[in-house]
């Protein structure tokens, strides 16, 4: 079983993610478009992969990130955001993609993550 958390608020990008994320392993999928959603999902059903963007309409995905890992410990964490700058200090990240969405990059960290 590969339970994935997409963060992403913007509801077509986040639909994309999961169509990646399913073609390549997840078993299901939660998804969050807030800091507060994301961290409500993962204590309710945690993650084995995260996939996150980094700004959210209400918060970020790294201090989601952040505060899900403070509560259940290390998981690997993909980020795909058009502000890859701002994943700097995500020295715990598997991956850093970039926006546009490339979804053989994206596939590709999935799968070197992805619990066999």
């Amino acid at each position: 079983m590969c339970h994935v958390l997409i963060i992403e608020d913007e509801w077509l990008i986040g639909e994309h993610i999961e169509a990646i994320a399913r073609d390549s392993g997840a078993s299901s999928v939660d998804r969050a478009v807030s800091e507060r959603e994301a961290v409500r999902a993962a204590l309710a059903h945690p993650p084995a992969i995260i996939l996150s963007d980094v700004n959210l309409a209400e918060g970020t995905g790294p201090a989601a990130v952040w505060a899900i890992r403070t509560h259940l410990g290390p998981c690997p964490v993909i980020f795909i955001t058009g502000a890859p700058e701002a994943c700097e200090q995500c020295d715990y990240a598997h991956a850093i993609l970039n926006k546009p969405l490339e979804p053989l990059r994206i596939e590709q960290a999935f799968r070197e993550v992805a619990p066999v």
